[in-house]
Parts: structure tokens; C-alpha cells; sequence
């Protein structure tokens, strides 16, 4: 039997199996990488759709605190808590969404009402396909109101001798005729340095639709000519000398309290009339005179006062005063004060009270 010992063609059969196994294992490495790539990108969508749910309750969150600090004992419940998620019950911002985890209700009441627990379920999204949910619930304190068992206590002595917060300063005021609205009323509280004066026109109108406080550091607060009108919404306060003008039709109304100076001038019985409609405060020695300088009396002076009358003493504590030549305000002043063209509305007071609900720091969250 013939055997044949040629070698030729071997080399290339050899390259050709290397070729075929290099490509089986290039292949088998490629289709590696690209399933990793893609549960890389899979495990990267999952992390950024966690922390987009994790805006989505961060966002709730401050819309949860800046609810409860606006509200007060009353003005809270779990139908205001549910309320924040809209009428669709869902808040949503660009890849996330809020909404209640149980149904259509976020809130519920513990302990009596003592307690809201409101519990959210915020979803993450990216590229509209890989989702996370993230559950978190939120817990509100009730603080208990300030005003519950107290009854409003009328006979505190707090007489208007700070300067208002918040004001507008002017070293000095004039109002003329001419002077036109918007520079004859100011719809903030108003200091002035030295004194507001009122002339150069007849029917003068000013109003000061908060709080008016003057210094009257030149000696002088208040210096009136001709006839004027004068509104004060809130306090009205005169440190130093009012000077009516003596000649002069000059009203005076203030909603709030009023602070008087030592000494008036010029105090005309016909001409002058003052409505107060919150107490008036006094300096320990005043001397109200008429025009003709003599020391005014109850008939010469046309004050109205709805509250009551406090002289500071000695010891620099204002005291009711009982016994004073002024005038209780009655339904027929009362018309009279509200029908002046300088009559403001009693400012709205600000809300200073602490909340009455907090949010609690803690937050529980779990993660689907």
C-alpha cells in the first residue's frame, strides 16, 4: 500500500482553524461586552429614575412645609394635605410624579387629630421607559393653638410709642391741595423725622393707610393750615407739639390707638374734631389749649374716642383715666368719623403668630 508524505496545504489549514477559533472567541467576548453595556445602561436609567423619585418627594416635601406654615389650628386638614396633589391627584415635573399611596387620599389622622400622616408615592422616569417608585411618609405636628382656653385680654396697656416695623421714612412731609393721590396717601406705615405739615390749599386730604408716627424732632409734629383732613388706617403717634392752626377746620380720624403729645395749640371748639377709634394715650403733663390759650374743657374740645383714656405717671405707667374732657364715641360720631374724605379702613393686621403645625424632620421612605 502507497502512503503519501506530502505536507503541502497544512500551514494554510492550520491559519484557517486559528481564523475560526479567533472568531468564535472575538464573537463570544463582543456579545460580553455588549450585554454589559447594556445592564450598565440598564443599572444607570435604574439609578437616575431613583433619583428623580427622590426629587419628586423632595419637591412635595417643600410644598408640604410651605402649606403647614401658612395655615393655622383651623385652617388645616387632611382635606387641605390632599389638595396638594391637584385635581388629578398627581404633582408632576419634568421626569417625576407625585401622588397619593393609598388611592385618592395622601392623609390620614392619628392620635386624635394630633398627628397627619401623609404618605406619598413619587415615580422616577427615564427616556419614558425605566421606572422607580419611591414611597415616603411625612409627619405634621399639631402644636396646639395659642388662642385655645385663652380669651382675649382687653385690658393690656400697649401704647403706640415704637415705630412701626417695616415703615416708610420721610425726613419731613408737606401735603398741599395740589399734591395729588399718590403723593397724599401711603398705603405702608409712615415715619417722619420732623413734623407733617398741611397748607398752601384749601381741603387738604392725607392718608396714612397703615400706621402714622411722627418725631417731631424740630419741636413740632404736626402743623395744619387751612382746612384738612387727615386718615390714619392703624396707629397715630405725635411725640413732640400738634399746632390745629387755630383758624382752621381741621378732622383728625384714627382707626387704631393714638398717642398725644405734651402740649396742643390752637384748638378751635367748632373747627377741630378728632375721631379715635381705639384708646388714647396721654403724657404724664399735657396742656390742651384753645386758640385763645386758654386751658381747653370738655365743651371746647370735640374728641371721640371708642376705647379708653391712659395717662402715663410718675412711674412711667400709663393709668385709665376715668374723669377726662373728652367725648364717647356714639353711633351718630361713629357716621359722621366714616363719612370724612379722609376715612381709611382699619389696616389689616399681620399674621406674627407662630404655626401651630410643623413638619416633623423625620421622613420614611422606602424603595420599590
Amino acid at each position: 500500500m502507497k502512503t503519501f508524505k506530502n505536507e503541502k496545504g497544512y500551514a494554510l489549514l492550520m491559519v484557517l482553524m486559528l481564523i475560526l477559533l479567533f472568531t468564535v472567541l472575538g464573537m463570544g467576548l463582543m456579545a460580553t461586552n455588549m450585554n454589559s453595556a447594556k445592564q450598565f445602561s440598564t443599572k444607570e436609567n435604574q439609578v437616575q429614575a431613583r433619583h428623580q423619585a427622590e426629587m419628586g418627594v423632595l419637591h412635595y416635601g417643600v410644598v408640604l412645609e410651605d402649606k403647614v406654615k401658612r395655615s393655622s389650628a383651623t385652617a388645616i386638614s387632611c382635606t387641605d394635605i390632599d389638595a396638594l396633589l391637584g385635581t388629578t391627584k398627581k404633582l408632576s415635573k419634568d421626569d417625576y410624579f407625585i401622588e397619593p399611596a393609598n388611592g385618592s387620599a395622601s392623609c390620614k389622622e392619628v392620635d386624635s387629630g394630633k398627628l397627619l400622616e401623609v404618605t406619598i408615592k413619587s415615580t422616577g422616569t427615564v427616556q419614558g421607559e425605566t421606572q422607580k417608585k419611591v414611597e415616603a411618609t411625612f409627619y405634621i405636628d399639631n402644636l396646639g393653638s395659642s388662642l385655645d382656653g385663652v380669651a382675649e385680654n382687653t385690658n393690656i396697656i400697649n401704647p403706640p410709642l415704637t415705630e412701626p416695623e417695616n415703615a416708610q421714612k420721610r425726613d419731613s412731609y408737606i401735603v398741599t391741595k395740589h399734591s395729588g393721590e399718590a403723593l397724599s396717601t401711603i398705603n405702608n406705615s409712615l415715619v417722619i423725622n420732623k413734623s407733617l405739615s398741611t397748607g398752601r390749599g384749601a381741603s387738604t386730604v392725607f392718608k396714612a393707610k397703615k400706621h402714622l408716627f411722627i418725631k417731631g424732632v424740630n419741636g413740632i409734629s404736626l402743623d395744619t393750615n387751612n382746612h384738612a383732613c387727615i386718615g390714619v388706617g392703624g396707629n397715630f403717634t405725635a411725640l413732640n407739639k400738634i399746632d390745629w392752626g387755630g383758624q382752621s377746620s381741621i378732622e383728625l380720624l384714627v382707626r387704631q390707638d393714638a398717642y398725644f403729645p405734651t402740649s396742643i395749640d390752637n384748638w378751635k371748639s367748632d373747627k377741630t374734631i378728632i375721631f379715635i377709634f381705639g384708646n388714647l394715650y396721654l403724657p404724664e403733663n399735657y396742656t390742651y389749649k384753645t386758640h385763645n390759650n386758654n386751658l381747653a374743657v370738655k365743651s371746647d374740645m370735640q374728641v371721640y374716642i371708642q376705647g379708653k383714656v391712659f395717662q402715663n405717671s410718675r412711674s412711667n405707667v400709663f393709668k385709665e383715666v376715668i374723669a377726662h374732657p373728652f367725648y364717647k364715641m356714639d353711633q351718630t360720631s361713629m357716621d359722621r368719623a366714616n363719612s370724612l374724605s379722609c376715612a381709611v379702613p382699619k389696616m389689616e393686621e399681620e399674621n406674627i403668630k407662630t404655626p401651630n403645625w410643623i413638619v416633623q424632620d423625620d421622613i420614611n421612605i422606602s424603595y420599590q
